[in-house]
């Protein structure tokens, strides 16, 4: 079975179906430019090497616009190539198409980050933001005051955006809730500044805009936007990151959070709780002999 061949029955067959169909398409775009008729058989360590130097140094395969930049790709973006390459063969294997799954390293196991900004790195990258494409100034701006995803963020349109209510709903209408939840947050006030200025001048059902057309990803704007700011080890999930952590900072409870972010309360508790003030205050009391009020 030929490489392309498994990847179209994923894209047509699954890919639907989940949280980031686009993303997985781009993906999909990527690693059939590279490995066009080679057969499943000819996955090896070694052309999977090939495969991450190539995008590395170059970053180009078909479906890219002329006029996007060829500059390499990060390792984790490869990563999640190499996780859909895997998932498109092991997904053929699954449907009675073939004989053995895949077993495929997509990457060294990477140490957990705990990568946020402070007040001082958040004001400097929307400050730089403000020289930087409208779609990357008002991707930013999302990311980090209601901490969505990019997925969400590149999929959301207009009748998900109610400005004289203040909210945005990230789930559109019609699709079924992952465990990637998206929810339906507020919107502060700066926020709610930009969005109103870009609906005036919007010609598109999709807020983030590239020339008047849906974007598939901001990432290569972000990443010089990041640049430019002269900040370090900064992702669009950093910005995510970076709401949770600023929450708990302030006292907010994980209930709260949770519902913010679209995580169950479990999964809040164990990335943020440790940021709270209060976090382990009743530990601390018991250690010192005494009982917290």
């Amino acid at each position: 079975m030929s490489i392309e061949q498994a990847l179209v029955w994923y894209g047509l067959e699954h890919a639907p179906d989940v949280e980031a169909p686009r993303a997985i398409g781009t993906a999909i775009d990527h690693l059939s430019a590279w490995w066009g008729t080679r057969v499943v058989a000819e996955i090896t360590k070694a052309t999977v090497s090939a495969y991450r130097r190539h995008r590395e140094s170059t970053g180009r395969g078909r479906g890219l616009r002329k006029d996007e930049p060829s500059a390499g790709v990060s390792p984790a973006t490869v990563d999640r190539e190499l996780v859909v390459l895997r998932a498109a063969v092991n997904w053929a294997h699954e449907n009675g198409r073939l004989t053995t799954p895949l077993k495929l390293e997509t990457g060294p196991q990477r140490p957990s980050r705990d990568r946020w900004l402070t007040v001082s790195e958040a004001a400097r990258l929307l400050w730089q933001s403000r020289q930087s494409p409208a779609h990357i100034q008002l991707f930013t701006a999302l990311a980090l005051y209601t901490g969505a995803r990019h997925a969400a963020i590149v999929d959301l349109t207009w009748d998900q955006v109610d400005l004289q209510a203040g909210t945005i709903r990230y789930l559109p209408v019609g699709r079924t809730q992952t465990a990637k939840q998206r929810p339906t947050v507020p919107i502060p006030r700066p926020l709610l500044r930009l969005l109103k200025k870009a609906r005036n001048t919007a010609k598109n059902p999709y807020v983030i805009t590239w020339r008047n057309k849906p974007v598939e990803s901001c990432r290569t704007g972000f990443r010089t936007l990041v640049t430019r700011a002269g900040l370090a080890g900064v992702t669009p999930h950093v910005l995510r990151h970076t709401a949770g952590t600023w929450m708990a900072q302030r006292g907010v409870d994980t209930w709260q959070i949770s519902g913010f972010l679209g995580h169950s309360e479990a999964r809040t508790t164990a990335l943020y709780k440790h940021h709270s003030p209060n976090f382990l205050g009743q530990a601390r009391a018991a250690m010192e002999g005494r009982r917290r009020r």
